[in-house]
């Protein structure tokens, strides 16, 4: 009786949980979320940083033009932003690590913080959006376009921030390399971006556009192959 309650015990899916694909992934995600709620004070900055930086660029020009409204714009995300992202892995000690590596592979794991990385951005990107359109006006002419290119680059965004926080959260002073390192990254794709969103602005819409708009989406592709690449050795070590 005792064996077979033993080996009952021993495959009982309750005694020994797996996290399997799409399961894992939620449970992951739910797993930041609960953390955020834990401790919101970074995304909580992040907001205050962004609703602060169009206040006074607001202040500061009044009557602006929709060329430098779409500039301050990424400017206000990227320097906002960062931090709000990249502590998906800043804030990861090893025993937590450790602690992760039991529960699934390193590829969800990294999935899971892009998701979660991904709402995040989102979540900040609409924030600074309303508040420039509150204070400075909404001046983009072809909807679609923008907002498709916005998807995409600020996806692209989060994807680097993620990431770098992983290879940073290795090294000592992360807090200090997570900016060095992220910015230099995230410029291809921020000039792109730049560059569509402000052919958004004109009455006419450039068909070129488009064209910018699936460089961004392969950048974002790019990333993603690199990033999976390189995880799962930066996990291991």
């Amino acid at each position: 009786m005792s064996d077979n309650s033993r080996n009952y015990s021993s495959s009982n899916p309750a005694s020994k949980p797996k996290f399997h694909g799409i399961k894992t992934l939620i449970t992951l995600i739910k797993s930041e979320w609960a953390m955020d709620l834990k401790k919101p004070a970074v995304i909580a900055a992040a907001g205050l940083q962004i609703a602060a930086m169009a206040l006074l660029s607001f202040l500061t020009q009044p009557h602006i033009t929709p060329k430098i409204w779409n500039s301050l714009f990424w400017l206000v995300l990227i320097l906002c932003t960062l931090q709000a992202v990249s502590k998906n892995f800043l804030g990861i000690n090893r025993s937590r690590w450790i602690y992760y590596n039991q529960l699934a592979s390193p590829t969800l794991i990294l999935w899971s913080k892009m998701l979660y990385g991904i709402v995040t951005m989102l979540m900040l990107t609409l924030i600074n959006l309303l508040l420039f359109g509150f204070f400075m006006g909404f001046p983009i002419q072809h909807i679609q376009a923008y907002f498709t290119n916005l998807l995409l680059v600020t996806a692209g965004i989060s994807f680097v921030f993620t990431l770098i926080g992983a290879i940073a959260s290795k090294a000592n002073q992360a807090g200090f390399l997570a900016p060095v390192l992220s910015l230099p990254v995230i410029l291809p794709i921020i000039l792109v971006g730049m560059k569509a969103s402000n052919k958004t602005i004109n009455p006419v819409l450039v068909s070129s556009v488009w064209k910018d708009i699936a460089l961004v989406g392969a950048l974002d592709f790019l990333i993603l192959v690199l990033a999976s690449a390189l995880f799962i050795p930066l996990w291991k070590d």
